[in-house]
């Protein structure tokens, strides 16, 4: 169960730094699956996992401006 608790943590730390350099989803979403090559990382191949992590933390970030 750690290997997949790592894999989740990996993508959302992947995810966050999408977002904090001003990535689109869907350039996130491709850099993802170009991360893949790398990091032996199925969950970075999930689309619609990433889509719900990128406006996970998006809404996050919209809440904390007000």
């Amino acid at each position: 169960m750690g290997a997949v608790k790592q894999a989740l943590l990996e993508v959302e730390d992947f995810v966050s730094g999408c977002l904090q350099e001003g990535r689109t989803l869907n350039q996130t979403i491709r850099d993802a699956k170009e991360a893949f090559n790398t990091i032996d990382n199925t969950y970075l191949l999930d689309a619609d996992f990433i889509e719900d992590k990128y406006y996970q933390f998006r809404g996050q970030q919209w809440e904390k401006c007000f």
